[in-house]
């Protein structure tokens, strides 16, 4: 079993029991597992951050369109804050993943 793996298993056990308490799991040290290609690290995050992404998209309209499209816009933004992040930055994940998802949204309403 890889570091990886067994770093990513006690991730998950530590975010089902709740013991690493409000902060849980570090999103840096999950988004860089999920860029190394650990599929459950994505999964975590994208459950941890899914009714962020959803808040972020009420707060737009899109004539025409359902709303489930805008969230559908705004998990798609998500997922590419998971795929774009640069740690080497100093900047945290929410705030990234926040910039993702409003430009994503935006995107899809300016090409409707």
């Amino acid at each position: 079993m890889g570091i990886a793996n067994f770093s990513l298993m006690a991730l998950q056990e530590d975010e089902r029991q709740g013991s690493l308490g409000e902060r849980q799991s570090p999103d840096e040290e999950l988004v860089a597992l999920a860029q190394a290609g650990e599929g459950a690290a994505a999964d975590i995050l994208l459950a941890r951050y899914r009714h962020f992404a959803r808040a972020k998209a009420r707060t737009y309209f899109l004539v025409g369109a359902d709303r489930d499209d805008l969230i559908q816009e705004a998990m798609i933004g998500l997922f590419k804050a998971i795929r774009d992040f640069d740690s080497t930055r100093e900047l945290a994940f929410r705030p990234f993943a926040e910039l993702c998802i409003k430009r994503q949204v935006i995107t899809a309403i300016k090409c409707h």
